[in-house]
């Protein structure tokens, strides 16, 4: 069972040959099966690892990442023709492998992973702005899918009054949590969430409209 692994030493052993990486991941999908912590503690030891230069580590993790398509809910909440999210997933892969350097560790990393996909989405949707393409904007609230066309994300959001607008393209664009985006703006946190509530609230009304 995967519960009471140690993830350091299945980590270790994955990186010596692949016994060790095929129990790994064999281990990894038990966990996730049983929403057991383990597995983001895997991923972050392998992030760890792959953000201070370690190559195996890397393709280890994003061999995981494939795997077990952790980053395919990201992507599915967003866009949901089939052909463009396996694009999109390819994509985000490509993407962690560039900028794993990035990962601090101050969140888990599955939660980065999220932000990577969520952003490799968004820029496929502005890709495609001349193709109609069905979107579930998930990061911006549960409320019905709508028909995306010429319309561009970033000036629906630049349509947003001021503070709603700055903040929500924190979060979107830069792929900011509510404790960066705090920071960035210097207001508390509690405000960061109010505003975007209000934000998502606008951001429907000027697609709808659109």
């Amino acid at each position: 069972m995967a519960v009471g692994e140690n993830p350091q030493d299945l980590v270790a052993a994955a990186l010596q040959g692949s016994a060790g990486r095929a129990y790994l991941f064999q281990q990894a999908a038990i966990a996730r099966a049983e929403r057991d912590e383990l597995l983001d503690q895997v991923l972050d030891e392998m992030a760890g690892r792959a953000a201070a230069g370690d190559d195996t580590a890397l393709e280890a993790l994003l061999e995981l990442v494939h795997r077990l398509g952790l980053h395919r809910p990201a992507i599915t909440a967003l866009i949901l023709d089939a052909a463009a999210v396996d694009d999109v997933a390819q994509l985000t892969l490509v993407a962690v492998e560039r900028h794993i350097r990035s990962f601090q560790g101050r969140s888990k990393f599955r939660t980065w992973l999220h932000s990577v996909a969520r952003n490799e989405a968004l820029m496929t949707l502005r890709r495609r702005s001349d193709e109609p393409v069905e979107v579930l904007p998930e990061a911006l609230g549960r409320f019905s899918s709508v028909v995306v066309g010429r319309i561009r994300i970033e000036a629906a959001v630049d349509s947003l009054p001021e503070p709603y607008a700055s903040t929500l393209r924190l979060q979107l664009f830069d792929s900011l949590d509510y404790e960066a985006i705090a920071r960035r703006l210097d207001v508390p946190v509690g405000t960061v969430r109010s505003r975007l509530a209000k934000a998502k609230e606008l951001f429907r009304e000027v697609l709808c409209e659109r």
